[in-house]
């Protein structure tokens, strides 16, 4: 168990990922913030400043590549935050859009693999360079 608690922003439209992507987090030990869109999720982390975020990219209102766009524009340590992207259609999203909104990783969600992801939050959490899988 980790002795203090890294703060996750999780940003999802569709609820039953969210909650069980939070509820995956909070018995990993993270302490766990929501967010059901873009416009939501860039809000929650100019409040929270977490330590890491994890986005869907297609959402309402800013999808999660614009969200990532808006963070990585603030100035201090929200825009050093590490971005997680997850879609279920990431091939709908070109290499250099994805590159250029600063986010850090992309995950599949069709891979549906929970041990992949939590080695992929935790090499986040403990800071990597930019890297695209």
């Amino acid at each position: 168990m980790m002795t203090e608690s890294k703060k996750i922003l999780v940003v999802e439209d569709d609820e039953t990922m969210r909650l069980t992507l939070a509820a995956l987090l909070r018995r990993e030990g993270f302490e766990v913030s929501t967010a059901s869109d873009g416009e939501d999720g860039y809000r929650q982390a100019l409040a929270m400043c977490p330590d890491l975020i994890i986005t869907d990219l297609q959402m309402p209102v800013l999808n999660g590549v614009e969200m990532a766009r808006l963070i990585r524009g603030q100035c201090g340590q929200l825009s050093q935050a590490p971005i997680l992207a997850l879609s279920a259609n990431l091939q709908d999203y070109n290499l250099s859009e994805r590159m250029n909104a600063g986010i850090n990783r992309f995950f599949d969600k069709a891979a549906n693999d929970r041990q992949t992801l939590l080695t992929t939050i935790h090499t986040l959490l403990n800071g990597t360079a930019l890297e695209v899988a």
